[in-house]
């Protein structure tokens, strides 16, 4: 009489260790970049809220409805002067506006800002785009 197998053997426990780790490398290659990417959809996320809010700012300023900031000459690109761009009436302070903006050449013409988050890694930057009032 013969006694029934019990457990695995040695060769079937290496090969099923082995199958786990190339699943693993495989998947270590498709979720490496998500904190870049996540990085870059929150500088995408603050840059378009900011040109909505610019739109906002040009809507109130041409119908006369409002407190509109007047957005003339060459903007400034910076946190302190889009900071009104903002329901709090600040940037957040995890990002950077900064650029060289065109000067605005009349009303409805488009000048730009760019953004940049803090975090790390660091993510590629995103354009705002500021409707010029006057």
């Amino acid at each position: 009489m013969q006694k029934a197998q019990k457990g695995f053997t040695l060769i079937e426990l290496v090969v099923v260790i082995v199958l786990l780790g190339i699943l693993g490398v495989t998947a270590i290659g498709k979720y490496q970049d998500l904190a870049t990417q996540a990085q870059d959809a929150a500088n995408q996320g603050v840059a378009s809220e900011m040109s909505a809010a610019s739109a906002i700012n040009y809507a109130a300023s041409t119908l006369g409805v409002g407190t509109a900031t007047a957005v003339t000459g060459t903007p400034t690109c910076s946190n302190a002067a889009l900071g009104y761009l903002f329901a709090s009436g600040t940037t957040p302070s995890e990002f950077t506006v900064a650029g060289t903006p065109a000067a605005c050449a009349g009303a409805g013409t488009t000048s730009s800002c760019t953004v940049a988050g803090s975090g790390t890694p660091a993510g590629a930057t995103a354009t705002v785009t500021l409707l010029c009032t006057g």
